[in-house]
């Protein structure tokens, strides 16, 4: 297994950005200072394995991926779906996972991307309109434009903050993705980005994991709490009394300066730790179709959470569905 493996350890926020803080009595610019080698060194080892995965240069075999996950899942702590979550996460440049009609406003994206004509693909509107299909492809869109935005400010004023470029279209993508689902996620996600001009690494992604754990308390106890659910009755099936599938994760994202950490908790045990599934970048030009893809698959994936734990939602949007067919 391979140095940088992804699946033999995930760190935490914290310790992500770590690096990325300067000692006190350091006065060099803090956006100079993210460039430097020495700093960013650890997280840049993070973001270099993640890119050879994407474009095919990684020696890893689809056998060593699966012995990978079977070590995540034997560790014990990681729910289904943050299995799930991982996986997809590091196979985005290699399986489908947008319409195919999508083709036509992303011209430049792999084949590889796009669902067969006809198939659901995972990252889609639920909403069957053409008008929630052409507003999820402009979300999508403007994630993968945030990375010239950020560059492109960068260099005009090295000192102007990019984290509210980011975090706005990251909050574009998730304002479109509870539209689409009727839903809210304010419950099981966060995004926090530095918003202080002095601001410090590591006080960001402490602020995000301290959220996070308190989130991940909160809804231990309402799963405690809640009722049965009762499915509603149909033409040949009676009522009968279901457990509610509960929401076992909470999703977390942290912006520093151009970086970002994609993260999550499961709520099992209030002892379990942040994992970081992912660090991405938008100083690289040639990442930024993966960049926006992979806050795409996160924000979709905390989505179908919330769908999968609340029965009444799921039906609201099946019957929803079935009137517009």
């Amino acid at each position: 297994m391979s140095e940088h493996s992804g699946a033999k350890r995930r760190r935490s926020t914290t310790s992500v950005f770590a690096d990325l803080t300067p000692p006190t009595n350091d006065q060099t610019p803090l956006r100079s200072k993210f460039y430097s080698r020495e700093i960013d060194s650890v997280l840049s080892r993070e973001v270099q394995q993640d890119a050879l995965e994407l474009t095919g240069l990684s020696d890893d075999s689809e056998t060593q991926e699966q012995a990978e996950l079977t070590e995540i899942l034997a560790q014990g702590d990681w729910a289904e779906s943050e299995v799930a979550l991982f996986r997809r996460l590091r196979r985005r440049g290699r399986e489908a996972l947008l319409p195919a009609p999508w083709r036509l406003d992303f011209t430049t994206f792999p084949e590889t991307l796009y669902s067969p004509v006809g198939e659901q693909s995972f990252i889609c509107a639920l909403t069957p309109s053409a008008s929630m299909e052409f507003r999820g492809s402009q979300a999508l869109q403007r994630l993968v434009n945030v990375g010239g935005q950020v560059r492109d400010r960068t260099e005009i004023n090295p000192s102007a903050p990019v984290e509210p470029l980011i975090f706005q279209e990251i909050k574009n993508f998730l304002t479109w993705a509870e539209k689409d689902g009727e839903i809210s996620l304010s419950s099981v996600l966060t995004i926090n980005y530095n918003r202080s001009k002095n601001g410090n690494a590591k006080v960001t992604s402490e602020k995000t994991e301290r959220k996070m754990k308190s989130m991940a308390s909160e809804l231990r106890v309402k799963n405690q709490q809640a009722p049965r659910q009762t499915a509603p009755p149909s033409n040949d099936i009676e009522n009968i009394d279901t457990p509610a599938r509960p929401l076992a994760v909470i999703y977390g994202i942290t912006v520093y300066n151009c970086v970002a950490a994609l993260s999550s908790l499961g709520c099992d045990g209030s002892d379990t730790d942040v994992k970081t599934h992912v660090v991405l970048d938008w100083t690289d030009t040639g990442l930024d179709i993966w960049n926006a893809i992979a806050v795409a698959i996160f924000i979709v994936s905390c989505r179908n959470d919330v769908l999968d734990s609340d029965e009444g939602a799921r039906l609201k949007l099946i019957q929803r569905t079935d009137d517009d067919a």
